[in-house]
């Protein structure tokens, strides 16, 4: 007998948790198979076949489901990972947070977190990191990128080192510091600099995400070689604790803003 979307296991692989996926997130929109293979154009038979994990979905046909149910671009991000087997599964996990979240806070210190990151940007450091799929990885971050401009996204606070400023290689940064100003007006983020002059603070031993969804608080932490789900109730408190305390160090949003104008039109000057 073969594999059912009742008998799936997620944790048996990448594919086999993109059909959980498929299955949840259709049935939370309160679709049918046969109204799923309208939207993308196959019979509710195909759409069975996904979820039962014997036949995988085109990208194509993710992507306007992932804009349907607004999932924050997270069905293609599982389709991409499945596919070049790069992701952990513990980083799957953090994919689906970003997306249900409707909170999140992020704390950034020496390289722009990829949230906030342009194309140019996370080239360089996935080439840097010697990725074997540079530009999969750079198109996989602009689809999560749409967490900023989904039609209802999470309320958005970035605490962001100035030294990862500093670190911009020149030929990026007047595009990668006009990308923050954007996203610092934006109405749903609150973006805040940690200048240089705050000297050490707690928030500066690394990067970190904590993600508030309806169910749970979870954070993922960041290391030089891979990263760290954050499920514990004493490690989200800490984080949390220094998410505040590196807060109260940080320049106002206004101050922010003003800021990343002055490094903007300095770097210009620097290129005229």
């Amino acid at each position: 007998m073969g594999s059912t979307a009742e008998s799936i296991d997620p944790m048996a692989g990448l594919w086999e948790c993109l059909a959980v996926q498929l299955r949840k997130h259709r049935v939370a929109a309160k679709e049918s198979q046969a109204g799923v293979g309208k939207r993308v154009l196959v019979d509710h038979k195909t759409v069975s076949n996904w979820e039962a994990g014997r036949n995988h979905p085109p990208v194509e046909a993710l992507r306007t489901l992932d804009e349907a149910w607004g999932t924050g671009g997270l069905l293609e991000a599982l389709h991409h990972f499945a596919n070049t087997m790069q992701a952990p599964a513990q980083f799957l996990a953090v994919v689906e947070y970003e997306a249900l979240a409707t909170m999140m806070r992020v704390n950034g210190v020496a390289i722009i977190p990829g949230l906030l990151q342009t194309p140019e940007y996370a080239r360089a450091i996935f080439t840097m990191a010697g990725s074997a799929d540079v530009e999969g990885q750079v198109a996989q971050r602009a689809v999560r990128q749409s967490t900023l401009t989904r039609a209802d996204p999470p309320y958005i606070s970035v605490l962001l080192s100035e030294v990862s400023l500093i670190l911009i290689p020149p030929e990026y940064r007047e595009d990668q510091l006009k990308k923050l100003a954007e996203i610092a007006e934006l109405p749903h983020v609150t973006l805040r600099l940690v200048p240089v002059n705050a000297g050490l603070v707690v928030g500066l031993e690394g990067e970190f995400y904590l993600f508030s969804t309806p169910e749970r608080e979870v954070g993922w932490a960041e290391s030089s070689s891979r990263g760290r789900l954050v499920t514990d109730r004493d490690d989200l408190r800490k984080l949390a604790v220094s998410f505040d305390r590196t807060s109260g160090r940080a320049l106002s949003p206004e101050a922010t803003r003003a800021r990343l104008r002055d490094m903007i039109e300095g770097n210009s000057d620097e290129m005229a």
